[in-house]
């Protein structure tokens, strides 16, 4: 079979890097002989009449498309293209909508036919095998882990299956994804080396943050690569592609402290002459004197932490447990002990905060020896506690709004005027001060990263602004229904 794995179009790109749940996806397809081709919209900029041109050309067997709450009216548009002009593809939908509300995905998707919940590297290594007769066979389409699929009228979702041995996953078919290529700033922040890769070290979340559905997709359970496995890989990017710093993308990277420690040593050991960021954040409360500093030996220069709000009681609200005590006490030892650059992660307008506690955070996160803050607005996540509560009370849905640096409607009592105003004077109270300007400027190291900074900084605080490109709408009836 001819099969594209897609990124879809958006309309604003804030992480731009290669993409790793595509990756492991195209190395599983390739091993069962079938063609596979990674489109990434963001770094190819593709327009809707580059899309169709590609789909007119090729008719591929088999379109996967990977799809967050933000990306559903572009994933409904892609759907009606491919059907427009290859009636013959297959199209097979994943990521964290379909794996927080599988149901509600496919009701709003009704030309889909297939779609994978939570990890679907299992899944796919038998559905990748089925013939195309194969598809409408309930008694084989059953046997497909984190499968969904349709029934007749009905949604079936299979059950799903983690990979326990995270060493049995193949890695990411690095040759498709080609990190050399990719810009400099994957996070919007600056890398100390290039080319930069992403990695997955670690799956699973035993948290229970009200505000996070990462559960969904990787399960509570905390897994591990084994440290050989793990740095096998590193060495492979280095030496196969000339990548000289490592991005680890995990969501709870610094749980198990003796991993971190026997990780670092072997880096250390191995490969002195890279680089490490921990852009997806850590949890200060993982973080002791130690480990610190061996991460910094490790090439560690930045990472970001997990703080969310400078009000006690928000904090409770949103079962972070986490205290204004502890997050000040971590923040102070990282810069006591090591140079390694913060950045501060920030909710605000979350679901029963006031306006004062929103300006406690602010004032919270001026007074911690951060580098950097990101303040995004609070939005129910697939599978989180939160959006169980939101979508009782909002019918309708507005998908373009499901982005971290939107305002959803109906998610906060503080009217969205006012909680713009709070967002602005956040961003501006933080960064216009002469120690942060300094440090921002001190990390620039090419004329891109100016650029990229600037834009960085316009879609920000600009994010208010609608946009006038309106892409073709979805049913919105079956939003009672459908997570983000």
């Amino acid at each position: 079979m001819r099969v594209l794995l897609l990124k879809p179009i958006n309309e604003v790109y804030y992480v731009v890097q290669p993409n790793l749940g595509l990756g492991y996806l195209a190395s599983i397809i390739e091993d069962a002989g079938h063609d596979v081709e990674i489109l990434d919209s963001g770094k190819k900029n593709l327009s809707w009449n580059d899309f169709t041109g590609l789909i007119k050309r090729n008719k591929y067997d088999l379109a996967g498309i990977q799809m967050y709450s933000n990306e559903i009216p572009s994933v409904a548009e892609h759907i009606r293209l491919i059907k427009r002009h290859s009636p013959e593809t297959v199209v097979i939908c994943g990521g964290a909508h379909i794996s927080g509300d599988p149901r509600g995905a496919m009701s709003l998707l009704k030309d889909v036919r297939f779609g994978f919940a939570g990890e679907a590297e299992a899944g796919m290594e038998k559905f990748i095998r089925l013939q195309k007769e194969d598809y409408g066979n309930p008694a084989l389409l059953k046997t497909i882990p984190n499968l969904v699929w349709r029934s007749g009228g009905e949604v079936e979702v299979n059950p799903g299956r983690s990979f326990q041995n995270l060493d049995e996953i193949r890695y990411p078919a690095w040759h498709l994804l080609s990190p050399n290529i990719y810009p400099s700033a994957p996070h919007g922040t600056f890398c100390r080396q290039r080319p930069v890769a992403p990695l997955i070290i670690s799956r699973g979340c035993p948290f229970q943050c009200a505000f996070c559905g990462g559960h969904t997709i990787t399960g509570r359970e905390i897994r591990y690569r084994s440290v050989e496995n793990a740095v096998s890989e590193i060495m492979f990017l280095r030496e196969e592609h000339g990548v000289r710093e490592i991005h680890i993308e995990d969501d709870n990277f610094t749980l198990k402290k003796e991993y971190v420690a026997g990780l670092c040593e072997e880096i250390i050991r191995r490969v002195p002459d890279l680089t490490f960021a921990l852009p997806n954040g850590v949890r200060l409360d993982t973080l002791n004197e130690e480990t610190l500093r061996l991460m910094e030996r490790a090439g560690f220069y930045s990472m970001a932490v997990g703080i969310e709000s400078g009000s006690d009681r928000v904090l409770k609200l949103m079962n972070k447990n986490l205290t204004r005590e502890l997050i000040r006490e971590r923040i102070d030892l990282i810069k006591r002990v090591t140079d390694i650059n913060l950045t501060g992660f920030f909710l605000i307008g979350y679901p029963g905060e006031s306006e004062q506690e929103i300006l406690e955070t602010i004032n919270f996160a001026k007074s911690l020896k951060l580098d950097k803050a990101s303040f995004m607005f609070a939005m129910p996540l697939p599978g989180s506690e939160l959006w169980e509560s939101y979508r009782e009370k909002n019918p309708g849905i507005d998908w373009d709004t499901f982005f971290y640096y939107r305002i959803i409607p109906g998610v906060s009592e503080i009217p969205a005027g006012k909680l713009k105003r709070l967002h602005r004077k956040a961003m501006l109270e933080f960064y216009l001060r002469p120690e942060i300007i300094a440090g921002l400027l001190r990390e620039i190291r090419t004329p891109e990263q100016v650029g990229i900074l600037g834009r960085r900084i316009f879609n920000i605080l600009a994010s208010g602004r609608r946009s006038r490109r309106r892409l073709r709408p979805v049913c919105s009836a079956a939003g009672r229904h459908a997570k983000p």
